[in-house]
């Protein structure tokens, strides 16, 4: 394995961070405050490294195998987050070095979790940089990268497959050019979002940044309220709307736009019906509590709901005082996620209707053993190969949430919080539950070796687990 020849494209990787931190600093500048020069530093750095990276080795044209793809997604990720956190560690907000890399992983991996307090107070350079890193990671470090690549003589379509869920048939006959559509489309939504949060009211500072958090399923917000800040319910009902989009496949939506299909996805059915159910539960879990259930109070459940399931982790009101029934539901569509070829996280609506129909499958050959059925996904088959990697990919994933809460309760921690630290972590959604990680709480008061691991559940969570775990195969490394 040649490493040289991912020196080159991660160094054009860092000069993207370093002009992202340029907005930031330019923020600050107008606002004559002394971040600026730590944000312009920042960007002179990581700028520096890169490109002596992309011109050290600009040279490895060799077409990459697929392992070195594995290599260059992980590496891509790592370092990325480590430049992510460099203004974190040098700016007013005075970070350690631990939590500055928890933030700047769960910005990437638009996990939304926070180690921050005092948003209201910090300088606007800091929220926006918040934003831009969930903003860059929603669309995928790895489809950006697509754009490098001419310059390396390389293909993304590979690459892209090992970072994204999204297995549906390529629509597109260049991966250039269906980079480009997401691209267009992800810069279309976050427009779109920011137009509608500033005519309902907020600032226009305020709506981008929670623009760029919404289409990414990210939830940082410029405020320790989350939504709360702005008290509207339109613009929960805005929000939702957007976050659901964020969650759907963006390959569907951009067949919608083009004009080669209706809009309709097995996964989008799903994801409605699973939204209407949780809903409904809820709202009848607080009637037979005694709790009184207005628009208002609707509003706020939808919202909730879908800002669980697409992984967004915007909060309006502390559902940890809601009832253990529907708390029971939150915590299930924590693990859910949204559909494939999102920016959400998690599991995956298109995995749970695959498990489901593996199951009614074994159930019927109980009844009828002789009989030769094809399993199918919407009107797709699925094959044995697809159900071997499902098979899999759901291992492994509960293995690596059972090992993160294992780890967490060794460092001192409750099973609550441990649990459900580890689900929100690895499904990149944001808030846990209970007192100290729960949606009004943050992850503060954890200590660093608990940040360090839930950082590495949330890159595991990200890049599927699987893209991660298979460097611990000793025949991984061998030639």
């Amino acid at each position: 394995m040649k490493f040289q020849k991912i020196a080159s494209p991660i160094g054009l990787l860092l000069c993207v961070a370093s002009i992202a931190m340029l907005l930031p600093a330019l923020v600050d500048l107008a606002q004559r405050n002394s971040d600026s020069a730590i944000f312009l530093a920042s960007a002179l750095l990581t700028g520096g490294l890169g490109g002596v990276l992309f011109l050290g080795y600009r040279g490895e044209y060799s077409p990459w195998n697929r392992r070195e793809g594995f290599v260059f997604v992980a590496a891509s990720w790592f370092a990325m987050s480590f430049a992510g956190a460099l203004p974190f560690v040098v700016s007013k907000v005075d970070m350690s070095l631990a939590d500055a890399f928890f933030e700047s992983v769960s910005g990437l991996t638009t996990t939304g979790s926070t180690v921050m307090s005092g948003l209201d107070q910090q300088a606007p350079g800091i929220l926006l940089w918040r934003a831009l890193l969930q903003w860059i990671g929603g669309v995928g470090i790895v489809v950006f990268s697509v754009f490098l690549f001419p310059f390396l003589k390389l293909s993304g379509q590979q690459l892209f497959a090992l970072e994204s869920s999204d297995t549906a048939e390529r629509a597109f006959s260049r991966f250039e050019e269906y980079a480009l559509r997401i691209l267009a489309m992800y810069g279309l939504l976050t427009l779109g979002c920011t137009l509608t949060y500033n005519a309902l009211g907020m600032s226009f500072f305020d709506a981008i940044c929670h623009a760029m958090t919404t289409v990414s399923s990210g939830g940082y917000s410029t405020s320790d309220l989350s939504m709360a800040k702005f008290h509207s319910v339109p613009i929960l009902w805005a929000s939702t709307f957007f976050m659901f989009l964020a969650g759907a496949p963006f390959l569907v939506i951009m067949m919608v736009l083009s004009g080669r299909r209706r809009l309709f996805d097995v996964q989008i059915v799903w994801m409605l019906w699973i939204v209407a159910i949780a809903v409904v539960f809820i709202v009848v879990a607080m009637r037979l509590d005694q709790e009184t259930v207005d628009f208002s109070r609707f509003s706020s459940i939808v919202f909730t709901v879908v800002s669980i399931m697409t992984t967004t982790g915007f909060g309006y009101e502390d559902y940890g005082l809601w009832p253990q029934a529907a708390l029971a539901v939150i915590f299930l569509l924590t693990l859910l996620g949204g559909c494939s070829g999102s920016t959400a996280g998690g599991f995956k609506v298109s995995r749970l209707m695959v498990l489901i129909a593996i199951c009614g499958q074994a159930l019927r050959r109980m009844l009828y053993p002789n009989a030769v059925r094809s399993l199918k996904y919407g009107s797709s088959t699925v094959d044995s190969e697809n159900v071997l990697d499902l098979t899999a990919f759901t291992a492994l994933f509960l293995m690596t949430l059972a090992i993160s809460t294992l780890a967490l309760t060794l460092t001192g921690n409750d099973l609550q919080t441990a649990l459900t630290a580890s689900v929100t972590a690895v499904s990149n959604v944001g808030p846990g539950m209970g007192p100290i990680v729960g949606p009004v709480g943050n992850f503060a008061s954890l200590g660093d070796a608990d940040k360090i691991i839930l950082s590495l559940g949330m890159l595991l969570g990200r890049l599927e687990v699987m893209s991660l775990v298979i460097f611990f195969l000793p025949r991984f490394w061998v030639d």
